[in-house]
């Protein structure tokens, strides 16, 4: 009995291992550029936060804003959505999940 236990606890703490290490691997990507629009959430219509940036070869992409999305000032100050104006130049980093949703883990306010 002993023995099946043991067992079932290793077959455990090894698949949290490899779980572990599959959620580590999501690929942390930048883009720098000029923001188009910010969204912020209104859960009486519907519409979640979000950010739109265009860089320099016009190439526009639509970043979600998380509530753990790190938003930073000029001076690396923390700051909230609504303080990002239309054609501030940002960097965001992201990642982009299965589904293809890019997600903004941090945005910094470039001068």
């Amino acid at each position: 009995m002993k023995r099946i236990i043991i067992l079932a606890l290793a077959f455990i703490f090894a698949a949290s291992l490899s779980f572990a290490a599959q959620k580590a691997t999501t690929e942390i990507k930048e883009m720098t550029g000029k923001v188009k629009t910010v969204t912020v959430a209104n859960p009486s219509k519907g519409t979640k936060s979000e950010v739109t940036v265009i860089d320099d070869k016009s190439s526009e992409k639509v970043f979600l804003v998380k509530s753990t999305t790190t938003i930073y000032d000029t001076d690396f100050k923390a700051i909230v959505l609504d303080k990002i104006k239309v054609n501030d130049k940002v960097k965001v980093k992201y990642a982009t999940t299965k589904e293809g949703v890019n997600e903004a883990v941090s945005i910094n306010i470039l001068k």
